[in-house]
């Protein structure tokens, strides 16, 4: 019976000892090798792949192509071709040509006809009735 007993825990002392080398061995392999090298390994590729493909060249080129399509043909040809335009047609065409003939027919009417005609008029009438009737009654 002592010897069935002491074979029995040995058994159970080489089973246990084998079970815990065995869990000790597993977790070792399994949380050292899997999770860190694999983990590491898969988040570094990953990580290294989508950040720096992804995000630095698909958004490099995404943004340099948009930022390049939306500031330079937008902005600058756009904007430039639409205030040129604009800024053109608004100083030649309202600047030049409405005030140039505003000033034109203004002036025209106003220093032709105004001070022209009636300064004349008025000044010869005046002048003529004041130099002929004063100075020819007097």
């Amino acid at each position: 019976v002592y010897v069935c007993v002491c074979v029995c825990g040995f058994f159970f002392c080489v089973c246990v000892c084998v079970v815990i080398f065995y869990l000790f061995i597993y977790l070792f392999i399994y949380l050292f090798i899997y999770l860190f090298i694999y983990l590491f390994i898969y988040l570094f590729i990953y990580l290294f792949i989508y950040l720096f493909i992804y995000l630095f060249i698909y958004l490099f080129i995404y943004l340099f192509i948009y930022l390049f399509i939306y500031l330079f043909i937008y902005l600058f040809i756009y904007l430039f071709i639409y205030l040129f335009i604009y800024l053109f047609i608004y100083l030649f065409i309202y600047l030049f040509i409405y005030l140039f003939i505003y000033l034109f027919i203004y002036l025209f009417i106003y220093l032709f006809i105004y001070l022209f005609i009636y300064l004349f008029i008025y000044l010869f009438i005046y002048l003529f009735i004041y130099l002929f009737i004063y100075l020819f009654i007097y």
